[in-house]
């Protein structure tokens, strides 16, 4: 072997690696999400399934990333994030600003429901009043600063509903659609929606994410966003998207 020709050969032994670390296929991503329906849930077979289940798997194929979805109680999902246990999460933000997150994939709505004869017009008519809230939740800082409103916690819509018509509480407060999904299995009688404040389902990632992964994210949740995926997957009514 002349020494042009072992140089060659030793020159393409040395790029093998780098090779090999290039084309490795990149980790799942490990998304979050509250395990509460119609968002997340977890099957009888284990397996995650719901409204943002689905959108993630849109989210992986519009972004070219792969991303594990993983439902989790309300309120773990944030220290997950920041205690590395996670890459990415979906939650929704209710602060002006757009808070913390990279993108955000559609809007819900807050709303303050009540048994049937129960109405509201401003903070003031819940002064006295008992209302529930799920546990953690903070959808509405001046509802939560009043000390005249009484609060109380739940651990499910499906249990916020149960208590609001046993008259456990005057009125409830929370997501919309988490609301009305609940309602939907109860078959009680309650009163008008008020929608008291809007907010977003941001995008939130770890900075370990990269900056070429987080630009491809952002991406993929502007397309799900104009192509209205949350609502239809929601199946939420024309009027409101």
């Amino acid at each position: 072997m002349t020494v042009v020709t072992r140089r060659r050969a030793l020159a393409t032994i040395g790029a093998l690696p780098l090779l090999s670390v290039a084309a490795a296929p990149r980790q799942p991503l490990r998304l979050t999400t509250v395990n509460l329906m119609p968002w997340a849930g977890i099957d009888a077979h284990g397996q995650p399934f719901g409204a943002l289940i689905d959108l993630t798997a849109q989210m992986a194929q519009l972004s070219g990333l792969p991303i594990t979805p993983i439902p989790v109680p309300y309120g773990r999902a944030p220290y997950m994030l920041r205690s590395g246990g996670s890459d990415l999460m979906l939650s929704i933000d209710i602060s002006p600003t757009g808070g913390t997150a990279i993108e955000h994939v559609g809007t819900v709505e807050i709303m303050i429901v009540g048994r049937d004869k129960f109405r509201y017009e401003r903070l003031n008519d819940l002064h006295g009043k008992t209302v529930g809230h799920l546990r953690h939740a903070t959808y509405s800082p001046e509802l939560e600063a009043d000390q005249s409103i009484r609060k109380h916690a739940f651990d499910s819509y499906e249990q916020g509903v149960r208590m609001l018509l046993a008259g456990r509480f005057d009125a409830m407060i929370g997501v919309g659609d988490s609301i009305e999904y609940a309602l939907s299995r109860s078959g009680g009688a309650v009163s008008q929606r008020y929608v008291l404040a809007r907010g977003r389902i941001g995008l939130y990632a770890d900075a370990s994410v990269g900056a070429g992964a987080t630009a491809a994210l952002q991406n993929a949740c502007k397309q799900l966003r104009q192509k209205h995926v949350m609502d239809t997957l929601l199946k939420r009514p024309s009027q409101r998207r």
